[in-house]
């Protein structure tokens, strides 16, 4: 059996850590207190980062249009609860601002409206145990990638116009 590589000595009056008397073991301290120190860094940073993204997307001319389908979306699938949020705006992002998706910002509009018909005319359902009905329209899968995408946009009723 192996033994540990360090220990901690503490003061059992005053309940402290005592520094260790081995070389060994101070040298796995610091690299603790350096690991710890890292990690907050980059929580902070990462954090940072966040906050700059949800800004990004606030900030971008495509955001009204975004949360203007959303709004369809969640009215025509049935979702009256769920939030317009800068990480739903990156779902829809690269449909509303790709132009093999369509040359004007018109087009893509109404190819990401096609695809919200779609899901609200044909999604998958299964039927729960307790007898509700589990639709699978999320926001999430019908802008996953492009697939989806396509498959929602082919999902519409014949006829569909935006």
């Amino acid at each position: 059996m192996s033994a540990p590589n360090l220990k901690l000595v503490i003061n059992a009056e005053t309940g402290e850590v005592v520094e260790p008397d081995c070389p060994e073991c101070r040298r796995h301290l610091d690299e603790i207190s350096g690991l710890e120190r890292d990690l907050r860094g980059w929580a902070v940073r990462y954090a940072q980062l966040k906050r700059d993204k949800d800004t990004d997307a606030r900030e971008h001319p495509m955001w009204p249009v975004g949360e203007r389908i959303f709004r369809e979306w969640r009215s025509v699938c049935r979702h009256p609860r769920s939030p317009w949020t800068p990480d739903r705006f990156w779902v829809i992002e690269p449909f509303l601002t790709n132009a093999k998706y369509g040359q004007e910002v018109e087009q893509r509009v109404a190819l990401c409206r096609r695809a919200v018909a779609g899901a609200a005319f044909d999604a998958f359902e299964v039927k729960r145990k307790n007898g509700t009905v589990k639709r699978f329209d999320e926001w999430a899968r019908v802008f996953k990638d492009s697939s989806n995408f396509e498959d929602f946009c082919n999902r519409a009723p014949k006829g569909w116009t935006p």
